[in-house]
């Protein structure tokens, strides 16, 4: 009898240890996921101000392309009356 209650406390014990070191790897499985988690955050964080700083950028670039064709209608405009006054002084 006592031979199998030993059996019995020897195998819940490997069963214990079993289980013990089950959730040991669970929980390092765990705090892996955790680190990723937070580095794809972190990334997803810098993508975002990329992003702002990319539409600051555009729209830095748009405010130059309309100064740029204000002033070449400017320009369109000083060219033709420069060519008006050109021809009144030809002989």
């Amino acid at each position: 009898m006592w031979g199998t209650i030993a059996a019995a406390v020897e195998e819940q014990t490997a069963a214990t240890k079993e289980i013990a070191n089950n959730i040991s790897q669970a929980s390092q499985g765990i705090q892996e996921v955790n680190e990723n988690v937070s580095q794809c955050s972190t990334v997803a964080g810098d993508i975002a101000q990329d992003i702002a700083k990319v539409n600051d950028a555009v729209r830095g670039i748009s405010q130059s392309s309309k100064e740029v064709q204000a002033s070449s209608e400017d320009l369109q405009q000083m060219s033709a009356e420069l060519k008006n006054i050109v021809v009144s002084f030809k002989v």
